[in-house]
This record gives C-alpha cells, sequence and structure tokens, in this order.
C-alpha cells in the first residue's frame, strides 16, 4: 500500500486542536447547563448530553489512551446514539415548516430543516456499519471474505434515495443575501471535502483495507479520525443551536468549524497512509461518470480486483 511517514507532531497537534475544541464547548454548555433540562425536545437534549459526554471519553481514551474500554462496545454505542440522537431531533423539533435559501448551517440565519436530520441519520448508520467493518477486518482473515465484507457494508447506499437528498452546491450557486462570500466558499470546501472523504475515507479506505487486511480500529491515529469525524457529523447541528439560543455567538461556531476542519484534515492524513490511491481514484472517476450507483461501481472495483487475485494476475496487495 502507499504509506507516507508523518512526523509525530501531527499527531499531536490534531490532539490539541480536539481537546481545544472540547474545551471551548465545555466552557459554552458549563455556563448554560440549563439549556438540557428544558421541556421542549427533552429526550434530544438528554441522549445530545450523553453523546457529548460519551464523545468525550472517546477521545480522552484516544488522545490519552485511559480507559480500558472494548472499543467495538464504545463505538457501537457511539454509532446508535448517533443515529438515536438525529431521529429525536427530527421527530422532537420536526421544522417541517422551515424554509432555507438552501442547505447548512453555517449561516447564522438558516434552521436545519426536517429533511436533512432525516437525511443526517443515513450517514449516522453509515458510520456505525463502516465502524463495525473496520473493527472486523484482520490480515488473517481469507481475502475474499474480506472483500465480500467490503461489498455488504457498501450495500445500504442501495436505500440511499428513500432519504432526502440535499447539495452542498445550492449553498454556493443559489445566492442567498443574508449570506456572505466567506460562508459560500467554506461551503465549496466542504462540498469538496465530502467528495474526498466519501471515496477515499469510506469507499476507498473500505476496499483498501479489504485488500491489504489491515486491522485499524484499535491504533491511535484512527481513534483521533475516528472521534473528529463524529465530533464533525454532529457538532454542526449542535453548534448551530448553540448559537440560535444565544448560549454562544458566531464567530465563536466558525472558530469551532475551522479547528475541527485543521484537526480533522491532519488526522485523516493517517488514514490515508492505509488508502490505496489506484483504488480511491477509480471510485471517484466513477462517481463522475456513472453517477448514484455507489454499489454497483464499488462491486465493479471488487470484481476485478478478485479476478486479479483469483487469476493470479499479480499480487494485489502490492496495489499503490
Amino acid at each position: 500500500g502507499s504509506m507516507i511517514t508523518l512526523p509525530l507532531y501531527t499527531l499531536v497537534l490534531a490532539g490539541t486542536s480536539l481537546a481545544l475544541f472540547f474545551l471551548v464547548v465545555l466552557m459554552v454548555l458549563f455556563r448554560s447547563p440549563v439549556m438540557f433540562l428544558k421541556k421542549h425536545g427533552r429526550l434530544h437534549r438528554l441522549f445530545g448530553l450523553g453523546y457529548f459526554l460519551w464523545m468525550l471519553l472517546g477521545f480522552l481514551d484516544a488522545f490519552l489512551r485511559v480507559s480500558k474500554i472494548n472499543r467495538v462496545v464504545y463505538d457501537s454505542i457511539l454509532g446508535v446514539l448517533g443515529v438515536v440522537l438525529t431521529l429525536t431531533a427530527a421527530f422532537e423539533f420536526q421544522h417541517k415548516n422551515v424554509k432555507n435559501v438552501a442547505s447548512g448551517t453555517l449561516d447564522k440565519h438558516a434552521t436545519v430543516t426536517h429533511a436533512e436530520m432525516i437525511e443526517h441519520s443515513f450517514y449516522q448508520a453509515l458510520n456505525l456499519l463502516q465502524i463495525w467493518f473496520i473493527h472486523s477486518i484482520h490480515p488473517e482473515m481469507s481475502l475474499v471474505l474480506r472483500l465480500a465484507l467490503a461489498f455488504a457494508v457498501t450495500a445500504p447506499w442501495l436505500l440511499r434515495d428513500f432519504f432526502p437528498v440535499h447539495k452542498f452546491s445550492d449553498n454556493y450557486n443559489k445566492i442567498d443575501e443574508k449570506s456572505s462570500s466567506l460562508i459560500r466558499l467554506l461551503y465549496r470546501l466542504k462540498k469538496y471535502q465530502y467528495v474526498f472523504y466519501k471515496h477515499f475515507l469510506l469507499h476507498g479506505l473500505n476496499i483498501s483495507i479489504s485488500i491489504y487486511g489491515h486491522a485499524l480500529g484499535n491504533q491511535q491515529f484512527f481513534r483521533l479520525y475516528w472521534m473528529s469525524l463524529n465530533a464533525s457529523y454532529v457538532m454542526e447541528f449542535f453548534l448551530q443551536t448553540l448559537v440560535k439560543k444565544g448560549y454562544m455567538g458566531q464567530s465563536t461556531l466558525l472558530f469551532l468549524q475551522k479547528i475541527l476542519m485543521l484537526e480533522a484534515t491532519l488526522v485523516s492524513l493517517y488514514v490515508l497512509q492505509h488508502v490505496s490511491i489506484v483504488v480511491a481514484m477509480t471510485s471517484l472517476v466513477l462517481n463522475f461518470t456513472n453517477r448514484k450507483h455507489d454499489v454497483a461501481n464499488t462491486a465493479l472495483i471488487l470484481v476485478v480486483l478478485f479476478s486479479v487475485h483469483h487469476y493470479n494476475l499479480f499480487e494485489i496487495t502490492q496495489i499503490w
């Protein structure tokens, strides 16, 4: 596989950034703990508090290696909490009448819609399936079984169209008078970040570790990556709520978003050491030539890899 050696300080910088992120959010929460006790949307608030504390434990485990917790159990609970959190938000707050120029949460005047929350639950469920897959892969497992698992973890994309779809591009193509060019630029970056995530860190990573048999689930850099991915998913909504309710300023939200983006970029560099550039680029090209067919595209790559292995054309673990 493609291996890049990264200096240790990048890991320290990433961990420190995430620590700063959690510290700022904790300070905001300590100032107004009453936000978790209000009646409206109580279930969502309590799950939110539980999720945040559970994330904090996971971060301490990733950065300081303090807990003796079984990480498969930890990640399963984190994944389930993520899905439940999204669904309780959708059903307790509804927001069915909210109309924004586009989707997203970076604009101060934007409000998360019911459809965005439901869409989000799909990605939370994908997270849970991906982490189960990552924990299941190990070098002793047969290659065929690993490739079969990679197909199985991609299969839920067949259900994607049952969930609402929001385009990132709406945020910078539809000009919202109340928005700004900085916000539009951040959304454009988010679009590229999403496309990169999907083909390098989702499909690309899944297929690559099924080729190489790399066991990543317990490695420190991966733990930091997994915490920051989950933080990025949930915090985007949570931070916007804090701004809306006056618990925190918009400038703090953008500061926290920038820290999270920096930190997530740093730790993803470590994860990318385990991703085949050839596989990820093939997935990306197929995405643009055969749109909305994630399962078929991934299956095609897996079938080619299986054939190469089966007919001994070359050693697929040497794919760069």
